[in-house]
């Protein structure tokens, strides 16, 4: 793509450029942070606090060796492949270069053919078991994040095509969540989606991201089907803000059987999750409480969980720093700019700072995470590269002269 005049746009696009390379030479299939840590010796070590930290000391020190002598397979995750299809996508809204479409459909196609089987629509669930207290979710069973994610590739396609068969495809998506996700109502009278079937945790960026794409499709639709539990579902998190602007990653009542310092926690991108779907629901109903609930919490956001450096924190503490809270961090300030004042230059802060950290100088690979003085190396195609391409060209999109 040609470089802008402005160095804050042009970093971006070669960055961008770099990244499209190396899904190219390299394709989405690899190693993942959670790939290991369902293994029976990693798993054995997370019963008490100092053998937990000594397992995830170890998986940063080694992370390549450690997976090769417990024998743990790459893997290729139908979340990584969304988010290409999103990333291809915006480079072909910037550039007007087929290619990047024709790539996309590609992505659209192998999520098609890669949807988990016997299910009422397009599912999809992670290549990994996601274990945790009171958590199992076995490998191939849908997840409601996925789905969301790429229900947003499927209708940014239909908005650049007008293809129907991206719209029939979301739709497919929006009715599987309905069949398939619990719907956990409230005594307040608002509702939580499951972030998988059997996961009767209510969190939050998850629950939010199927009423987005419920209320996204509505819109497109006047499928009546879906206004009612996507409103449920957005009352339900908005009812559930902290007076200081943040939400926890979930919701936890005491005797519930799951990690109850896990769902009480506030974290960088899972904040940036709940702002990003609440502002594409603000820009469908312009209504005002949505307004103020995300202005209050992007200011929380901003103030809290960044240093005037543009490094992404987390509430509970600086590091390290994960190359997904610094892609999400690039991605949620690119969308809030279209409504929030101070959100384009937080982008820039964040994208500079992750240049510098964490892109590999050879071939502008994203590096997993960085602590002082040490820098985890590893590169994992979806943790890192996918949210990374996706955030570049989100950001080049929104700000390219």
């Amino acid at each position: 793509m040609q470089l802008s005049n402005d160095p804050d746009i042009a970093i971006a696009q070669e960055w961008a450029s770099e990244l499209e390379q190396w899904i190219r030479r390299h394709g989405l299939r690899g190693y993942d942070p959670f790939d290991v840590k369902q293994h029976p010796l990693l798993r054995a070590m997370q019963g008490r606090r100092l053998t937990r930290r000594a397992s995830t000391a170890l998986c940063d020190l080694f992370p390549t060796l450690i997976r090769r002598a417990l024998r743990i397979a790459p893997t290729e995750n139908p979340k990584a492949h969304a988010l290409a299809a999103l990333g291809r996508l915006r480079l072909f809204q910037v550039t007007g270069d087929s290619e990047f479409l024709d790539l996309a459909r590609g992505h659209l196609q192998w999520l098609r053919e890669h949807a988990c089987p016997d299910q009422p629509g397009l599912c999809w669930g992670y290549p990994f078991a996601v274990r945790g207290k009171g958590v199992e979710i076995p490998a191939g069973m849908p997840v409601a994040v996925v789905g969301a994610i790429a229900g947003e590739a499927y209708l940014l396609a239909h908005e650049i095509t007008d293809e129907t068969d991206h719209l029939d495809a979301a739709q497919s998506i929006a009715k599987c969540f309905l069949d398939v996700l619990p719907q956990m109502p409230q005594s307040d009278g608002t509702c939580c989606f499951a972030y998988a079937p059997g996961d009767r945790r209510r969190v939050h960026n998850a629950n939010l991201l199927v009423a987005e794409l419920l209320a996204r499709v509505h819109a497109v639709t006047g499928d009546t089907a879906l206004a009612g539990p996507a409103d449920a579902a957005l009352q339900f998190t908005l009812s559930r803000q902290r007076e200081d602007g943040s939400w926890p990653y979930g919701e936890y009542e005491a005797g519930e059987p799951f990690e109850e310092g896990l769902l009480r926690l506030v974290d960088h991108h899972h904040t940036g999750f709940v702002l990003r779907s609440l502002h594409r629901i603000y820009l469908l109903r312009r209504e005002e409480p949505l307004r103020d609930a995300l202005r209050k919490g992007f200011r929380y956001y901003q103030q809290k969980l960044f240093l005037p450096s543009g490094m992404p924190v987390n509430a509970y503490g600086r590091y390290p720093v994960d190359i997904h809270a610094c892609a999400e961090a690039v991605l949620c300030c690119s969308v809030l700019s279209e409504s929030i004042a101070g959100a384009k230059n937080q982008a820039i802060r964040t994208m500079r700072w992750t240049w510098y950290r964490l892109r590999r100088p050879d071939d502008g690979a994203p590096m997993y995470r960085a602590y002082p003085g040490y820098t985890v190396r590893i590169i994992f195609p979806r943790w890192g590269v996918a949210w990374m391409h996706r955030a570049l060209a989100e950001y080049v999109y929104r700000f390219r002269a």
